[in-house]
């Protein structure tokens, strides 16, 4: 009966200093761009626009199971990276976050960039390219 007392604690205590596992800790924020309603292909990073278009609206569904903290949107144009919007109240907001931008006065390549940070503070970032036809 004593054995079976002193290896009963003694499985207790190794149980107890185990940490716990926390199976979504290993996935970062995702941000994928689409063109439609909805995300049709996990790799559309660029678009075309065709001669004497200027505008193109920027959709990016961004998702993180930590929780989204916040999002910062960038636009980079001849080398220089502007920061255009932060997200940062995103208290309500689930896992998902749905990013529609419009830009407009599109003349030359640009690119969009977006960074997302989850309430583990880890950082994914993702560029999409607007290119221009001549």
């Amino acid at each position: 009966m004593r054995k079976m007392f002193v290896l009963l604690v003694c499985a207790l205590v190794g149980l107890s200093s185990c940490e716990k596992y926390d199976f979504y800790a290993k996935f970062v924020p995702e941000v994928l761009y689409y063109e439609k309603d909805k995300v049709e292909n996990a790799d559309f990073k660029q678009t075309t626009l065709a001669a004497g278009v200027t505008q193109w609206t920027v959709k990016a569904r961004i998702s993180a199971p930590m929780k989204l903290k916040e999002i910062k949107l960038y636009r980079i144009a001849g080398g220089k990276e502007d920061l255009v919007t932060t997200y940062n109240d995103l208290r309500l907001t689930p896992n998902v976050f749905n990013l529609v931008a419009a830009w407009d006065k599109i003349t030359a390549e640009t690119t969009v960039k977006i960074v997302a940070t989850d309430n583990d503070n880890r950082v994914t970032a993702r560029n999409f390219i607007i290119k221009v036809t001549p």
